[in-house]
């Protein structure tokens, strides 16, 4: 899933230089024996955290919460409503929504919930994907209320004044001139334009000719029409379950279901385009992309099997990554220069890019290219060892199971799975699931990605860059 999130903030302890110096003269004990003065594990074992509890409201919101016993709440918002939804009338006002957020309130001003939530210690972000628009707070457990309510307040409430909305248009101009500095968000966006054209197709940013367009009358028509409380989920993390959905209750009491209901348009894919952007650059970044897989498919972990079987980018830095295939294998083409390759397997929710993304020198991209697709070729055709599907499934299990340690990413995957899925399914029946899968489901993947409808986009030196037909003829 494609996400603009904005840099978290870090503390971190260090031991001073006393420490470390005692530590090391006490390691007289020989290492396999139990040192002396750890305590047992059962003396100091923590609770563990209990299930995922999900809750439906009489209004339609859907809450879900874990206990985990930390002493810091994270909590959520995640809305159906992201670029996807937009039309040409407002192209880009997701973009101006995420700048606007946690400005003043019908109940708030911007100051105040600035002010409030530095004062307890919290801390507030706003993202969105082609999917979902999301609201993130981080407190500890006894402001859960105070900070619930700010979120509800800017959510259904945000008064968007129009010299506020205005003065976000500088904002939102630096963030395409930092997007336009990164090449393979210039291709992603391609990518996706030239696959889906519009709903997946609409960009995360917002066109440069709307730049200034973008209006307070916008915004409030956007929210009136896709905040609708049964496109809303509420998580929250580290919090006492039946006082969460009490508070929810109280704080989003104000959500109401509008007398217009506006449809999901479903994606469709239609493929074969080419976007090409000649540049100065020594470098190629190339993307070559077929249909994937949604969220709710049945072959969502399947393809997820499939990007580790052909590769992705090294586990360790600097690592020659020679566990993947197509990595490997451009390496190989072009004798050891410099190059990239890496599988990417983006899923929305009901549809999705899989593929190759190359960097690589202007002189070697074709030769990288030609020998990415026929190593994808090759697994198309069934040429996966068992080792290899062995490795690709502790990988893939490892990366649920990792990826589910950190708080943002599990609060964003419980809401998700709830608004695609109306369940949700935890890290650990997923990665049992991986088990259950054979080489062959991973050949018949294969086989329908490689011979999808191929989307294109290429940037930088192309001198040497093929053209889509070259690459599948």
């Amino acid at each position: 899933m494609s996400t603009l999130r904005p840099i978290g903030r870090c503390i971190r302890y260090f031991q001073g230089r006393r420490a470390v110096r005692r530590f090391a003269s006490a390691a007289t004990v020989p290492l396999s024996d139990p040192h002396p003065s750890i305590p047992d594990a059962g003396s100091h074992s923590r609770i563990p955290p209990e299930p995922t509890k999900v809750t439906h409201l009489a209004s339609g919101i859907t809450v879900a919460s874990i206990e985990t016993y930390s002493p810091v709440s994270r909590l959520g918002l995640i809305v159906e409503a992201g670029s996807r939804f937009e039309t040409e009338k407002n192209r880009g006002v997701t973009h101006f929504l995420r700048n606007s957020a946690f400005l003043s309130t019908s109940d708030y001003t911007a100051f105040r919930i600035s002010r409030e939530t530095e004062q307890l210690g919290g801390h507030l972000s706003a993202t969105s994907t082609r999917d979902h628009f999301i609201y993130m707070g981080d407190c500890m457990r006894n402001d859960i209320g105070v900070m619930m309510e700010g979120i509800s307040s800017v959510a259904l409430n945000s008064s968007f004044f129009p010299w506020e909305v205005s003065n976000q248009t500088a904002r939102v101009e630096l963030d395409l001139k930092l997007a336009a500095e990164s090449p393979t968000i210039g291709i992603m966006e391609s990518v996706h334009k030239g696959a889906f054209r519009t709903t997946l197709g609409n960009s995360l940013y917002c066109p440069t000719y709307n730049l200034g367009k973008i209006t307070s009358d916008h915004l409030h028509q956007f929210v009136s029409d896709h905040y609708q409380p049964k496109r809303m989920v509420v998580i929250g993390i580290g919090v006492n379950s039946d006082e969460f959905v009490k508070t929810v209750q109280d704080t989003f009491s104000s959500a109401k279901s509008p007398e217009k209901v506006i449809d999901k348009l479903a994606s469709q894919y239609h493929g074969g385009s080419e976007h090409r952007v000649e540049t100065g650059s020594e470098l190629v970044h190339a993307c070559l992309a077929t249909e994937g897989v949604g969220l709710s498919s049945k072959d969502f972990l399947t393809s997820g099997l499939l990007q580790r079987i052909l590769g992705v980018t090294p586990f360790i830095k600097w690592s020659p990554n020679t566990i993947s295939r197509v990595n490997k294998a451009g390496s190989e083409a072009v004798g050891g220069n410099p190059a990239m390759v890496t599988c990417f397997n983006t899923c929305h929710s009901d549809s999705g890019l899989f593929g190759l993304y190359v960097v690589s020198h202007a002189d070697d991209v074709r030769k990288v290219l030609s020998a990415a697709v026929n190593e994808f070729s090759a697994v198309a055709k069934g040429n996966i060892s068992d080792a290899e599907l062995t490795r690709a499934k502790n990988q893939l299990k490892a990366s649920i199971l990792m990826t589910h340690e950190s708080q943002v990413e599990l609060l964003e995957d419980i809401g998700t799975q709830i608004l695609v899925n109306g369940t949700y399914t935890d890290a650990h029946a997923a990665a049992d699931s991986v088990d259950k899968i054979s080489g062959d489901d991973v050949v018949q993947v294969a086989k329908r990605f490689f011979g999808g409808k191929p989307t294109y986009a290429a940037q930088g030196n192309l001198c040497n860059t093929p053209y889509l037909d070259e690459l599948r003829s």
